[in-house]
């Protein structure tokens, strides 16, 4: 009996994050009215670019901030360095006459770290944070700015829109994309966003908080804001532009870096989530996020189980069966797509186990003391 109940658990547990909770929130986010004030404000704003060995974009990063549709006596460009061993500082540097600040910050302290330390440097009323490799449309702040007229707004994420190639991996992230995409514009008309677009998103420097250096700000800033009753709001007219990766061996790492912050992310939340305060922001980080992020690990518990109860009836043996049949499409989209063969939903599952795996692997890299501060761009 107890394996049975832990195997549907597990089962359902999945099943809620993936089907009946994007289901609830598609449904409401069409049924619901967001109520916040949106009005053309100018605050002050501290545009932070973190990079690291950006040689190559840094330049272009650099022309198309300075572009941007802003008055230029509200706005501060910083480019927090973390440690940079090629150009990326002597491009920087050779900006300084156009107002960009250069923050060089040595010993490789990791990229939570050097955005903690530029928010306290950064003069303006609204930190806003963006990658070295993302290139924004020209309104991406104003559009963002807008949300601050509301009192009540305390973070607002931007979204990311990719380039994508003919590639299986890239097809499958693309697919993947279009999901959370549709997901976190339901989600936004409740204004209790649990995370950021790392490559554009901002907060009020009233409510930035540092973050500890093995995780990532863009789940830690909308925390730090919910636990002050602050919300966090979505702007889909704030894009920025990167490259997605073409590769399944290149995205797995990736996902093994952004799965191993996650799950430091988990332990730093939990005992701090705003349960009485922000309860929406609980309700949708943990069936969004914390839930989906279990997957990956609750998948081998799910075989093992099943195999425990193959004598319990015709039912596990079915269950066996599909779940045999589903791996075995993973393998086979593997195979097809290494072979250029194009066979449609393959990539987009290829896609979803590599996330499985790469959050399985990470939660015992975790669960081993591993950690990870220093970010490196995966390029």
């Amino acid at each position: 009996m107890v394996l049975e109940i832990a195997l549907w658990a597990l089962i359902a547990s999945g099943l809620y994050s993936l089907l009946v909770y994007p289901s609830l929130m598609l449904f409401l986010g069409r049924t619901r009215q967001a109520g916040f004030i949106r009005q053309a404000v100018r605050p002050t704003v501290s545009l932070v670019i973190s990079a690291y060995n950006e040689e190559r974009a840094i330049a272009a990063k650099l022309e198309n901030s300075l572009a941007l549709e802003y008055p230029r006596d509200r706005i501060e460009i910083l480019v927090a360095s973390d440690g940079s061993t090629d150009r990326t500082d002597a491009i920087v540097a050779g900006f300084a006459d156009r107002g960009v600040k250069l923050l060089s910050f040595e010993g490789g302290l990791g990229k939570t770290a050097v955005l903690n330390r530029a928010a306290a440097t950064a003069t303006g009323e609204i930190l806003v944070f963006s990658d070295a490799t993302g290139i924004w449309n020209r309104d991406a702040v104003a559009a963002m700015m807008a949300h601050y007229a509301d009192p009540r707004v305390g973070c607002v994420s931007g979204r990311v829109g990719y380039s994508y190639d003919d590639s299986p991996t890239s097809r499958g992230f693309g697919v993947y994309q279009r999901y959370v995409l549709a997901l976190r514009r339901a989600e936004a008309v409740f204004g209790s966003g649990f995370n950021a677009s790392g490559s554009i998103h901002s907060i009020r420097k009233s409510a930035f908080k540092p973050g500890p250096p093995d995780t990532f700000m863009d789940m830690v800033d909308p925390l730090h804001a919910a636990m002050q009753g602050l919300r966090t709001t979505f702007e889909d007219g704030a894009v920025s532009m990167e490259e997605a990766r073409s590769r399944t061996a290149e995205e797995f790492r990736a996902r093994s870096r952004i799965a191993l912050r996650s799950w430091r992310f988990v332990s730093y939340a939990l005992p701090r989530l705003p349960v009485l305060r922000s309860p929406m922001y609980c309700f949708q980080v943990v069936s969004h996020k914390f839930l989906r992020w279990a997957i990956g690990p609750s998948l081998p518990l799910i075989v093992i189980l099943n195999l425990a109860l193959l004598d319990q009836g015709a039912g596990y043996r079915i269950l066996l069966a599909a779940q045999s049949g589903y791996y075995g499409l993973t393998i086979l989209g593997l195979i097809l797509g290494r072979a250029g063969l194009k066979v449609a939903v393959l990539p987009a599952l290829v896609f979803f186990n590599t996330t499985n795996l790469a959050y399985l692997v990470s939660a015992l890299r975790f669960l081993r003391g591993e950690r990870m501060r220093r970010w490196v761009p995966a390029r």
